[in-house]
C-alpha cells in the first residue's frame, strides 16, 4: 500500500508538471531584515515557482498558484519553510506551509534561564492575504494561523523571538495579524503604516509592533527604514527601529 500511494504521488506530481504553462517562470529574491529592539536580525532568500492559471499575470484579474522554498540565516540561527501560494485573484489569496528552525546559541534579548532558546522547534501555518489599491493609496492585510511544536514536548517552554511570546512546550498557537496601510510619493519613494498583531495560545499573551516606514525602490532594489514601538508578554514597551533591504533577482507572479 506504501509504496502504490508512493507511485500515486509521484504520478500527480509528474502531472503537474506535463499541465504548466510554457509561461511559468522560477522566481528569486534575497532580503536582508534588522529589528534593534528586541534585537534581531536575519538574511532570507525566497524561490518560488510561478504557474499562471487565468488572466495577465501580475494584473489585478489574473490567478496563479506558486510552490515556494524559503530560507533564513543569521550564522547561529537557521530556518528552513516551504508552502504553497494559491491566489484564485490576484490580490485575494493564502498559503499553507511549514517551517524548521535551528537556533544554536542563547538569543540576547531574552530570558534563556527560564524559557527554552537552543534547539530544534517546527511551525505550520495556513494564511489569507488581502490587497487593495486605488490610485497612489494601497492597503494590505494577513491573517495567520501557526501551529508551534518541538522535538520534545516535556523540554519546557520555548520563545518566538519575533513576537517575543512564550510557547507552551507541548506545542501550542499563535495568532498573526499584519496590515499594512501606504501612499506612494514617487515611482521611488512610499510612505507605509505597518501594525503586527500576534497572540499565542496557551497562556493567551500579546505582541504589538505599529511602525511608521519609508521605503526606497530602484529597479529590482529596495530599501526601507522605519520606526515605532514593541511590547509583548516578555517585554516592555519600548522604541524600536526596523529595516530591510530586498533584491528581487528574478520576479515573482505576485501583485507589487
Amino acid at each position: 500500500m506504501r509504496n502504490l500511494a508512493t507511485a500515486i504521488v509521484i504520478q500527480g506530481v509528474a502531472l503537474l508538471f506535463l499541465c504548466v504553462p510554457a509561461h511559468a517562470q522560477m522566481d528569486l529574491s534575497l532580503t536582508g531584515l534588522f529589528r534593534h529592539y528586541p534585537l534581531s536580525g536575519i538574511v532570507e532568500a525566497d524561490a518560488g515557482y510561478g504557474i499562471p492559471v487565468w488572466g495577465t499575470p501580475r494584473t489585478p484579474f489574473s490567478g496563479y498558484l506558486r510552490p515556494r522554498l524559503l530560507g533564513g540565516t543569521a550564522a547561529i540561527y537557521n530556518s528552513a519553510d516551504a508552502a504553497l501560494e494559491v491566489f484564485p485573484i490576484a490580490f485575494f489569496g493564502g498559503r499553507a506551509g511549514g517551517e524548521m528552525i535551528q537556533n544554536d546559541s542563547e538569543y540576547s534579548a531574552y530570558d534563556c534561564q527560564v524559557y527554552r532558546c537552543v534547539g530544534r522547534f517546527h511551525r505550520t501555518y495556513a494564511e489569507v492575504e488581502l490587497s487593495l489599491g486605488a490610485g497612489p493609496v494601497f492597503a494590505q492585510a494577513r491573517w495567520r494561523r501557526e501551529r508551534w511544536s518541538q522535538p520534545d514536548p516535556l523540554a519546557g517552554s520555548f520563545i518566538d523571538p519575533t513576537s517575543g511570546l512564550v510557547m507552551a512546550g507541548r506545542g501550542d498557537w499563535q495568532t498573526v495579524i499584519h496590515g499594512v496601510l501606504g501612499y506612494k510619493l514617487s515611482e521611488q519613494w512610499t510612505a507605509m503604516a505597518i501594525l503586527r498583531y500576534a497572540e499565542s495560545g496557551e497562556p493567551r499573551e500579546v505582541s504589538r509592533t505599529p511602525v511608521a516606514m519609508l521605503r526606497y525602490t530602484a529597479g529590482p532594489f529596495s530599501l526601507g527604514v522605519g520606526a515605532g514601538v514593541f511590547e509583548s508578554a516578555l517585554k516592555k514597551l519600548d522604541f524600536t527601529t526596523q529595516s530591510f533591504v530586498r533584491w528581487e533577482i528574478e520576479p515573482s507572479l505576485a501583485l507589487r
